[in-house]
């Protein structure tokens, strides 16, 4: 097949061998730029079209060819999309060294259209995903703001503001599960404050914050707002720009009566914050996000490039912290509850029954500890979360026998019915116990994390 490249034909497959669109009678081109095979249209913005193409040159492999066909009236319109496609190639070119950012590959005017092409990545955009696999729970909320934000920090240390952060641009890729940020084509070089022509909106509505779509203005404080956004859609699977038509940005003020599922005050703090109208109460940076969600910042590739500007831009106002943040300690209580209430109650089951059956406390103490710390040691945690659940347990355990012992039995096991439920009961209470003790850790860690 071979495809047409008019942007107005609205049938571009033909067959192999003509020289013409069957559809809208465009001369049809076999190689664009004699190396570029066009197989199918992707897909087309406001002012530009995607597709498909194989690369010749490159033994066939696969490619983005980007078309610019803006659909504006007037000359400042066209002239502006025309500005803001070269500034893409030119923000591809800066950026395309980071893994999770397509490379730019090549930049070039044929019959009088302009293209760009990008590296092909395989993978569903997390709209796409969102549709297939339903919304997000909170520890996957957590992933993709982990993977996600060190690539905002790489982007605002550029100078560059991306400012169409939404699920759509953002992609899963298939090879190993990595977030990979696309379209920059209406990214912006941070000169200062950046502004746009008076009644010129960018972005997308529902997920641009207000400074960006009424005053043109747009800072990475502005890029966050667009992340919380696309947060909250990820979280509840209701799509931002509905909300905002009907209630324009009243809605982040009260988001959270669309959820679906509870999630953490933590989290639910981080999302206000991300949401608040105004720029200047909001997060200044993407690494001072991800030390409040105390995740751990890793090194990320260095994006060493020659600036195509002659004029060296003005640094950030708000210069992106160097150190990552040192709170190590993070973990998932609701992960840990199910785990640590199996191996209280199962611990003072299996430590009473050795006490029962053995008899010598030294002996059934010592068989406890090693299968213990061998049923710990196998949990599917961090060494910090192993710990945390090695204390909360040994303290469940050690009041559970300090119960049992009161109870005048030597040996449960030969006590009848009786023994067997009071056994029983012990577990149970170990597991309450459990709970109690994570309850209250948790609400401690939460007290002790907001007001110190």
């Amino acid at each position: 097949m071979i495809c047409c490249l008019n942007p107005e034909c609205s049938y571009p497959l033909n067959s192999q061998g003509r020289n013409f669109c069957e559809n809208c009678g465009a001369d049809l081109i076999e190689l664009l730029r004699g190396r570029y095979r066009i197989i199918k249209p992707l897909g087309g913005g406001g002012f530009a079209r995607t597709y498909l193409a194989e690369d010749a040159d490159k033994l066939d492999e696969k490619c983005v060819v980007k078309q610019l066909a803006p659909q504006v009236q007037g000359s400042w319109s066209r002239q502006k999309a025309m500005e803001l496609f070269q500034q893409e190639a030119k923000r591809l070119q800066h950026l395309g060294e980071h893994r999770q950012i397509p490379t730019l590959y090549g930049y070039f005017k044929e019959r009088n259209y302009l293209y760009l092409v990008q590296q092909f990545i395989e993978g569903d955009d997390l709209l796409q995903e969102l549709k297939h696999k339903g919304v997000f729970d909170e520890a996957k909320i957590q992933e993709f703001l982990q993977d996600l934000l060190p690539v905002l920090v790489a982007v605002h240390e550029q100078q560059v503001i991306h400012r169409d952060i939404k699920p759509e641009n953002i992609l899963r890729r298939e090879s190993d599960g990595k977030l990979v940020l696309l379209d920059f084509g209406v990214s912006k070089r941070k000169t200062g404050t950046v502004h746009a022509k008076p009644g010129t909106s960018i972005g997308s509505f529902g997920y641009a914050p207000y400074e960006q779509m009424y005053s043109g203005e747009a800072y990475p404080a502005s890029d966050l707002y667009s992340l919380g956004a696309t947060t909250f859609h990820l979280l509840t699977g209701v799509s931002p720009w509905e909300i905002w038509m009907k209630q324009g940005y009243s809605w982040t003020s009260s988001w959270r009566q669309y959820l679906r599922y509870p999630i953490t005050e933590k989290l639910g703090l981080i999302i206000d914050n991300l949401l608040q109208e105004d720029y200047k109460q909001r997060y200044q940076t993407a690494e001072a996000v991800l030390q409040d969600s105390f995740f751990v910042l890793s090194p990320q590739p260095s994006l060493q490039h020659t600036i195509l500007s002659p004029v060296q831009p003005e640094t950030l106002t708000q210069q992106i912290q160097q150190q990552p943040p040192q709170y190590q300690g993070q973990f998932s209580i609701e992960k840990l509850l199910p785990w640590a209430i199996l191996t209280g109650s199962g611990s003072s089951f299996l430590l009473i029954a050795l006490l029962s059956s053995v008899g010598t406390i030294w002996i059934s103490s010592s068989l406890w500890l090693f299968i213990f710390l061998g049923f710990i040691f196998v949990q599917p945690s961090s060494v910090f979360e192993k710990t945390y659940l090695f204390i909360v347990t040994g303290i469940t355990t050690l009041f559970i026998v300090f119960i049992y012992k009161n109870f005048y039995i030597v040996n449960l096991l030969k006590a009848g019915i009786d023994g067997f439920l009071v056994l029983i009961l012990l577990a149970i209470l170990a597991g309450l116990l459990t709970f109690t003790l994570l309850t209250v850790s948790q609400i401690l860690n939460s007290f002790i994390s907001k007001y110190f």
